[in-house]
């Protein structure tokens, strides 16, 4: 029996990671140039600190010509800084990572033989690898010069004092653009418009004339919006947007006289923002600003990449692969951004104003979905054990009842709650907790068993999770409990929250059906370790893409084989799993590199370790501590995780309940004790690991609390 069962697990494993190189396998669109690149030419025109609605509001019939066989989207564009610091999001584009610049960065001069250089690269280069030490400052300008790839600039954001912020992006690692001009002569003074000083568009026009036919990529920083922004005039708000879109307008001409200078078979063109506008700040959107791109190989429609999976979203980290995959430049191993690609979409003006409003909404009221759900969970778990560990008198038991299974039905409300459209706050709120009350007294009225009712949820759960990993893929992204584009902490796959959702529904729903079922222990543990394989591979690398979570599922299939077959969990044991566990998730990331032709993040981690050594592996464990630190002081959660925490001391110094429970509860036991386990693996492996310990113990307290109260155990 126990080679059989050997036996059916390798196969399990051999043929389920067959399937899961298979399926990994991306198929897009790609921007890339084709093989002859020759006399081709990138024009990438800065329009700083404007919004999507205002290139919408403006007449600029070049703009238009180029989204007629061109793409839109929004770029995330955050670093490592707070939002008065202009030059980070410059130098971060430059560098494919999020970092931080000092004021120094602004300071660049023209030379006598035509370069540019930025003065203060010393300076730069001290703060940036302070904060993201292992990376490279210019690394788009160095690898197009190592390639013979021309980079030049023209124009600034000059107005009292320099203002060169996008020499960062153009610069190399010395600091250093080969052509252009920034000098603040290419201004004139106009007291028609705030600040007093625009551009001079026939001087800019100019000098792009003379360096053109030097250089292949040539950067245009069209400056006269960010003089409007920064300007201490008192002035209206109409006034500022009415100036705001003449200029928009007048860098759309001055786009279609460059148009006019080039091939536009050979040429990509690129208007970015690399600053939000005042007004989207106010708005709430920090982290999101239009982008436009048409090449020769575009069509119409949304632009996306592997970085973000979703159509009409990138990253400033993929805006270098970008540019340089166009000259036939693959860097996979410098930059951690992937070559945007194209979906096609008619009207994506439209897609992308609808995608705005959702992020922005959801990134105002996040928090309330997530504190009334704090809320009833901390209801529900006072409802259950203060009476019984204190003797104060109890709840009804069908309130206990309605609460305990209210809380198991919120995450799927909050999983479908966007497909009513996000109509209001407080729709939206009696859409998820009204509703998972009425369905609750509906579940209580049709089953007189709890546990079936704790069964079916959690499997509901678990199948749904699964369903939105490898097919549906955007449930879990756009609800409540789910990511937040704006502030880019992830894109796409499964975040924590859902994370622990899942793999506390999973372990739950299969052992109570063994408590209900009584089945044989070799068919229980051949049943769920099967599902769990399936379970990790949606959180591996190819599907859900979180690492912390691919390794939790590792620990918990062989925790689950331990606790099934009643195995004492030594130290010698539990060392013996987490190395297993380790190797796992390493054998994955090595997978994802070698067969992935678009590797997720753990796939470059794991290429950026081998090539970064120690100093890049204390570098990210470094990251990821500050990160878990600032979970357990910032995050709302914690009040949850605190309560289970103390609640596993109290219930530990019952030992006569426990060893009740686990006589007249056998195998709901083990599955109380696995959730214990996976939670410990969940926190120590996840940088924001809070929210998803608080849920993944959720599922072991609520219904633990309801054995208890039904039985009188304590």
């Amino acid at each position: 029996m126990e080679k059989s069962l050997k036996k059916a697990f390798k196969d399990i494993f051999k043929w389920t990671l067959v399937l899961c190189i298979i399926l990994s396998m991306p198929i897009s669109k790609s921007l890339a140039a084709s093989s002859n690149i020759e006399d081709r030419k990138a024009i990438i025109l800065i329009l700083d600190k404007v919004s999507i609605e205002e290139i919408f509001n403006s007449n600029t019939p070049n703009m238009d010509i180029l989204l007629e066989n061109g793409a839109m989207g929004f770029m995330n564009i955050r670093a490592k800084s707070s939002l008065a610091n202009r030059g980070s999001t410059y130098l971060s584009l430059g560098m494919g990572v999020r970092t931080l610049a000092p004021s120094e960065g602004a300071l660049a001069f023209q030379t006598s033989d035509g370069k540019i250089v930025n003065t203060g690269i010393k300076d730069i280069e001290e703060t940036a690898l302070d904060v993201t030490p292992n990376n490279q400052v210019g690394l788009l300008g160095k690898i197009a010069k190592e390639n013979g790839i021309v980079v030049g600039l023209i124009g600034s954001s000059d107005l009292d004092t320099l203002a060169r912020e996008a020499t960062m992006l153009a610069m190399d690692e010395n600091g250093v653009i080969p052509f252009g001009y920034i000098d603040s002569d290419l201004l004139i003074s106009d007291d028609d418009v705030l600040g007093g000083s625009r551009l001079n568009q026939e001087r800019l026009l100019e000098e792009a004339e003379s360096i053109l036919p030097d250089i292949d990529i040539l950067f245009i920083e069209y400056g006269d919006t960010v003089r409007i922004e920064t300007t201490d005039e008192i002035t209206t708000k109409e006034i500022r947007e009415e100036q705001k879109i003449k200029v928009i307008e007048g860098a759309d001409l001055f786009l279609g006289q460059v148009m006019e200078k080039v091939d536009l078979e050979k040429t990509l063109f690129m208007v970015i923002t690399p600053n939000p506008s005042s007004e989207t700040i106010s708005r709430g959107n920090f982290g999101l600003t239009p982008i436009i791109m048409s090449g020769p190989n575009t069509q119409r429609g949304l632009l996306t990449s592997s970085t973000t999976r979703r159509e009409g979203l990138v990253t400033n980290f993929d805006f270098g692969p970008t540019v340089l995959g166009f000259f036939g430049i693959s860097e996979p191993r410098s930059f951690i951004g992937e070559s945007m690609t194209v979906v096609d979409n008619n009207n994506p003006e439209k897609v992308l104003l609808k995608n705005q409003d959702q992020n922005l909404y959801l990134r105002k009221y996040r928090s309330y979905f997530h504190k009334s759900f704090i809320i009833l969970i901390g209801i529900t778990l006072i409802g259950f054990y203060l009476p019984r560990l204190t003797g104060w008198n109890k709840l009804p038991n069908d309130i206990l009842h309605y609460l305990s299974i209210t809380v198991m039905i919120v995450p799927l409300m909050m999983m479908t709650v966007s497909l009513t459209g996000y109509k209001s706050i407080i729709f939206d709120l009696i859409y998820v907790f009204g509703g998972s009350l009425i369905i609750s007294y509906i579940l209580n009225k049709i089953f007189n068993e709890k546990l079936v009712i704790i069964a079916i949820l959690a499997l509901v759960t678990s199948g749904l999770l699964l369903i939105d990993i490898f097919f549906v893929k955007k449930l879990m992204i756009i609800s409540p409990l789910g990511s937040d584009a704006i502030a880019g902490g992830r894109f796409y796959g499964i975040g924590n929250d859902y994370m622990g959702i899942l793999l506390g529904s999973t372990i739950l729903s299969f052992f109570v059906l063994f408590h209900l079922c009584n089945s044989t222990k070799y068919i229980m543990t051949i049943s769920i370790t099967s599902y769990m394989i399936l379970v990790t591979i949606s959180l591996s690398p190819f599907f859900g893409a979180n690492m912390g979570g691919t390794l939790a599922a590792i620990l918990s299939i062989l925790m689950i084989v331990l606790v099934m077959f009643d195995k004492r969990l030594s130290l010698k044991k539990i060392a013996f799993i987490v190395v297993g566990a380790i190797l796992g998730i390493l054998l994955l990331a090595k997978l994802d590199s070698l067969f992935n032709p678009n590797p997720t993040h753990a796939g470059k981690a794991l290429e950026a370790l081998m090539i970064g050594g120690w100093s890049k592996f204390f570098e990210i464990i470094g990251s990821k501590l500050r990160q878990v630190l600032w979970n357990l002081i910032n995050s709302s959660w914690n009040i949850i995780l605190f309560s289970e925490v103390v609640l596993c001391g109290l219930l530990y110094r019952h030992k006569n309940m426990l060893m009740e429970l686990k006589e007249r509860y056998s195998n709901l036991y083990k599955g109380f004790v696995t959730i214990l386990l996976c939670s410990i693996a969940i926190f120590s492996f996840n940088d924001t690991g809070t929210i998803g310990t608080a849920l993944a113990l959720t599922y072991l307290f609520v219904p633990l609390g309801v054995v208890i109260n039904d039985n009188s155990i304590l």
